[in-house]
């Protein structure tokens, strides 16, 4: 049994330790409100990393891709058709929520301000600094996004000078990686600690608004995953992409639910793509692509966890505050979620960027945990169907009479 439960340990684990702090900050308020300081300090250390994190992992990570630029036509097609399928969960969630408000009216009082965070955008000082400086700070996460991305393109079109810088950034990228593997060690007590505290002073019919944001993703993601890859076959290859998309789907959904992660079923996709007659040099450059950039769980995931928040804290989810949702729902799925071991960098993302209380964090992880499994499904058979779509826009056309055993 426990072999089965391997690929959630992680996840079980911090579950775990945020119920029994839950549990703490109920039942023993006082004793609660005491534990603050220990998880301040680890979100403190993460907070620490995130700057490096975010300018070494995405900038090499780009640097890499760029070596591609030779396929032209193909990774252009790929982007495209990643962002789309990022834009389409997001949006929908974001509806959904607005639409059936989890939180229902319960408010979570954090005692400080927080209306920075809605109303107008200011979208220049989001996109951009005035100076170098302002790129070290946590709270121009998005700035450094972009800069670490052009930053990656230029060292990847620099040929031999680049290809050394490229490989300094993968060693440092493997030393920061190594840095929150180590961190990670404290994170069930860290968040359990800052959870306990939060709790502490909340009313506990806050729990039940956790139930429903997460049955309402269960919802839409068992439609996206049914209504959204039928669809997204017939634009791939017509009725013969839709017969064969969903007659060689089975073996990659049941891996990426057994597994909960997107790189171990590669091999599997693989297959897969194969089998449904896709020619084999699409299939292995993009589905490895795919892999990191196509995650459309990831961005429905990531657009829920900020209409759930704004509806606790009782903002006003505003057009800016929407367009911004959607922008930060494709980066997490576009670059965030490509990061490796870039463990709470989304939920750090989110809170820095939209200016939230960071007693918010441990909420958000625990949408994000119990989610990763139909999340991780979506992201891997949308793959597929992405590799389908780009097929077809480079010349292939399925036949419904084509049979592939």
């Amino acid at each position: 049994m426990w072999q089965k439960l391997q690929p959630y340990r992680s996840s079980i684990i911090l579950l775990s330790a945020l119920l029994i702090g839950g549990a703490i900050g109920i039942v023993l308020p006082e004793f609660a409100l005491s534990l603050k300081p220990i998880g301040q300090v680890f979100l403190n250390l993460l907070f620490m990393i995130i700057v490096p994190l975010v300018a070494i992992s995405v900038t090499s990570s780009i640097a890499r891709m760029t070596d591609l630029r030779k396929l032209g036509i193909i990774l252009i097609t790929l982007f495209m058709v990643s962002i789309a399928m990022a834009i389409i969960p997001a949006v929908s969630i974001v509806g959904l929520a607005l639409a059936f408000d989890p939180a229902q009216g319960v408010v979570l009082d954090l005692h400080q301000q927080v209306e920075a965070s809605s109303g107008n955008m200011d979208f220049v000082g989001l996109l951009t600094t005035n100076d170098f400086v302002g790129l070290l700070s946590k709270s121009n996460i998005l700035a450094l996004i972009i800069m670490s991305v052009i930053a990656g393109i230029a060292i990847g079109q620099s040929g031999k000078d680049g290809e050394k810088v490229s490989a300094m950034l993968d060693s440092l990228n493997t030393v920061i990686m190594k840095i929150i593997s180590i961190l990670m060690v404290a994170a069930p007590v860290g968040l359990a600690a800052y959870f306990a505290s939060t709790m502490a002073s909340q009313d506990t019919e806050l729990l039940s608004t956790f139930a429903r944001a997460i049955g309402l993703f269960f919802v839409a993601a068992f439609f996206y995953f049914t209504v959204g890859s039928t669809i997204y076959a017939w634009l791939g290859g017509g009725v013969g992409g839709v017969t064969q998309f969903w007659k060689n789907a089975v073996d990659p959904s049941v891996t990426a639910l057994g597994t909960s992660s997107s790189l171990a079923t590669l091999p599997v996709n693989i297959r897969a793509a194969n089998k449904m007659g896709i020619k084999e040099e699409i299939a292995d450059i993009c589905l490895p692509l795919l892999v990191n950039l196509n995650k459309g769980g990831a961005s429905m995931t990531t657009a829920l966890k900020i209409v759930f928040i704004y509806s606790i804290l009782g903002l006003d989810f505003s057009a800016d505050v929407f367009a911004l949702t959607v922008l930060i729902s494709v980066l997490s799925a576009f670059i965030i979620s490509g990061v490796p071991g870039g463990a709470f960098l989304g939920e750090i993302f989110i809170v820095t960027t939209l200016g939230l209380p960071i007693e918010v964090i441990p909420i958000l992880v625990i949408i994000g945990a119990v989610t990763d499994a139909p999340a991780t499904l979506i992201n891997v058979i949308h793959d597929l169907n992405a590799t389908q779509i780009i097929e077809r826009i480079n010349g292939k056309r399925y036949k419904s009479e084509t049979i592939i055993e």
